[in-house]
């Protein structure tokens, strides 16, 4: 349809229109940034100038200690905390951030000393609880972990995130059934849990239950571009040989995250495995340029290279993939078996 001459200037006005109201929305989100960060600075310097004039002021130091720990400015947070609980020991919300900045300086000790604190002087103190569980799970003390995430489970009964800690620690730990039993109550409590969902599902799949697929599937309506789940749901179709679903799964993974090279390199396996040999080199070189040092792409290139009497090409590969990692048995196998 033509255009007649009044039509034109108005669509071209209100494109302007919209590009001025884009530009204004994008200068008032900097304006109020520049605003924050002013009132941020001025809300400091005038605690900094209360604490000068009463330096023993507990709630001054918290507050500006949050300041501090909020803008990564961990050493003075610490600092201010420090003498904050110098005057009020008793006051557990104070041992509760200072546990909180020690852990984020990755002073686990000192950081559970705190928390422990933080929970002797409050007992139903649910934060300090679940941080503390959270810490001893990244040290791997997987029993006091637990132990913490029962005791306030008694008081919530409904939290799914305790559930879902109580599972990570028991999967850690190798106690594959009550890890599942405590991911599907995470997820019954709280439907929209995609990490429990996903666990539940590679957890199935490493036992080679096929129940994994109606958890894989289950995550992927939680995030339908969930790259890690679609990733984890063809790995283990490829597993149970279900070659077509596999593909399926790797291509959308590759849609929606190009650079995945280890899709491109389990694709070229599938190929291998077809005896479409052609289309594994493919996949594979594609693998080897997205990244040059897995060696697994070059060992896989020089197998089939062998099997096709290339062993020129072989030998090149095999070298190339024991260069990446010299004490892999099976690339030195194969590169004495052309030798």
């Amino acid at each position: 349809m033509q255009l007649n001459t009044f039509t034109k200037p108005l669509i071209f006005i209100s494109l302007i229109l919209i590009l001025v109201s884009c530009n204004d929305v994008n200068n008032t989100k900097t304006n109020d940034s520049k605003s924050d960060s002013i009132l941020k600075t001025e809300r400091l310097k005038d605690l900094s100038g209360q604490i000068e004039r009463n330096p023993e002021n507990a709630e001054l130091l918290y507050q500006r200690a949050q300041i501090y720990f909020n803008d990564k400015y961990l050493n003075k947070a610490e600092a201010d905390m420090e003498t904050a609980i110098q005057t009020d020991s008793m006051n557990p919300i104070y041992h509760f951030n200072l546990a909180r900045i020690q852990y984020a300086m990755n002073k686990t000790i000192l950081a559970a000393q705190h928390y422990e604190k933080a929970i002797a002087l409050k007992p139903d103190y649910q934060d300090a609880k679940l941080k503390l569980a959270d810490l001893y799970f990244v040290v791997k003390e997987h029993q006091k972990s637990v132990q913490l995430l029962n005791n306030a489970l008694t008081a919530d009964k409904s939290n799914s995130y305790i559930y879902h800690m109580l599972g990570m620690n028991f999967k850690e730990t190798g106690d594959t059934a009550r890890a599942i039993y405590h991911f599907q109550t995470a997820v019954e409590n709280d439907p929209a849990d995609y990490e429990s969902t996903l666990y539940i599902a590679n957890l199935y799949a490493a036992q080679g239950r096929k129940i994994a697929f109606e958890y894989y599937n289950a995550a992927l309506k939680l995030r339908t571009k969930g790259t890690d789940a679609l990733f984890a749901r063809a790995v283990f179709a490829q597993k149970c040989k279900m070659y077509k679903q596999a593909l399926m799964d790797y291509r959308r993974v590759i849609d929606i995250e190009p650079g995945n090279y280890l899709a491109y390199y389990n694709v070229g396996y599938i190929n291998f495995e077809n005896k479409m040999f052609d289309e594994a080199l493919r996949n594979w070189d594609i693998c080897i340029r997205m990244n040059p040092n897995y060696g697994n792409a070059f060992y896989m290139k020089g197998l089939t290279c062998e099997i096709l009497n290339n062993n020129t090409e072989a030998l090149i590969n095999y070298k190339k993939a024991i260069e990446l990692e010299p004490e892999n048995n099976l690339f030195n196998e194969g590169l004495m078996r052309i030798k």
